[in-house]
């Protein structure tokens, strides 16, 4: 007997980007519920582009993974499904706005 197991992330979610001045990040899914958070930051003036994460049910944002400094891609951290998370400038304030992975 063989069985398939298939995710319940819908095929267009399997990536979600987001967006502010300066800072890009996108979310993989990898399977089971989790994603793999990239991101980047073409501007040379210091700051950085890292992810924040908040959980289920909270108010409270956390800085989530490594911050990325340069405007190559690289792998910031491990995020969950339902969790939402934003893409920031460090030292700057400004975000994304929110995604919630499903």
């Amino acid at each position: 007997m063989v069985v398939l197991a298939f995710a319940a992330v819908p095929a267009q979610a399997a990536v979600i980007s987001k967006s502010t001045t300066g800072a890009a990040g996108r979310a993989v899914y990898i399977k089971n519920g989790d994603w793999d958070l990239f991101a980047r930051d073409p501007l040379t003036d210091g700051h950085c582009a890292r992810w924040q994460e908040r959980a289920p049910g909270s108010s409270s944002w956390s800085w989530k993974g490594n911050s990325i400094c340069t405007s190559s891609e690289g792998w910031a951290a491990f995020a969950r499904s339902g969790y939402s998370y934003r893409i920031c400038r460090t030292g700057i304030g400004n975000c994304s706005s929110v995604a919630t992975l499903p």
